[in-house]
Order: structure tokens, then sequence, then C-alpha cells
């Protein structure tokens, strides 16, 4: 695995050089990124939430479906964790400002439960 370079912050859309993994929940209502950042070369983890979050309503525990599959991509923001160099404190994110978009896999094959 390449090691992290300590780039300096830029929020900047970038194209990824490498592949993503892309994990959904058994209960359907996230789904997990994992792969290299583009900028900063630092293995990053991304979880985004999908559908209905919180517990079930009681009269409707038995009827409630998990949530229709993702399609198209999801919007991705480095999350390595290190310093970079110019990164505000009042940032959000942490990691190097870099975002991507990484393709949602057909359902079978984006870690679904059967």
């Amino acid at each position: 695995m390449p090691d992290h370079q300590p780039t300096p912050f830029q929020e900047a859309e970038v194209q990824p050089v490498d592949d993503f993994t892309v994990v959904r929940s058994p209960d359907g209502r996230w789904y997990t990124v994992t792969g290299l950042c583009p900028t900063c070369r630092a293995r990053t983890v991304f979880r985004v939430a999908h559908g209905v979050l919180g517990p079930l309503k009681r009269r409707l525990r038995h009827r409630r479906a998990r949530p229709e599959p993702l399609t198209g991509a999801i919007p991705v923001y480095c999350q390595c964790g290190y310093p970079h160099p110019d990164r505000p404190p009042e940032s959000p994110d942490a990691g190097c400002g870099a975002f991507w978009d990484v393709p949602v896999p057909p359902s079978a094959e984006s870690g679904d439960a059967p």
C-alpha cells in the first residue's frame, strides 16, 4: 500500500485512480466505501446513510422493508485522518479536502445479504 503523502489541504474534485470497495450493510441503511485517496494516497473509509434511519416504529415493525439499493454514484470525501498543511480548524472533513464519485456496484456485488 502506498504511504500517505502530506499534501496541502485543498477542497477539490478529483478522479479516482484506483478501485474502491463499496459494501452495503445487512439492513440496507448504510454504504461503506473503502480505498486509497487519489490525492494523498492514504486509505480512507467513507460511510453514507441510505433510507430511513432510527428504530422501527412499533406498529410497522413487521412491514418495513429494507431500502431499495442505491444506484448511480456515491460522493466520497477523503477521511484519511492525517494532518494536512493549510487545513482550516473549522473543516468538518478529516482529510486532505479531495472529493470524488464512486460508482455503486449492482446489488449482488455490493455486499447485500441474500
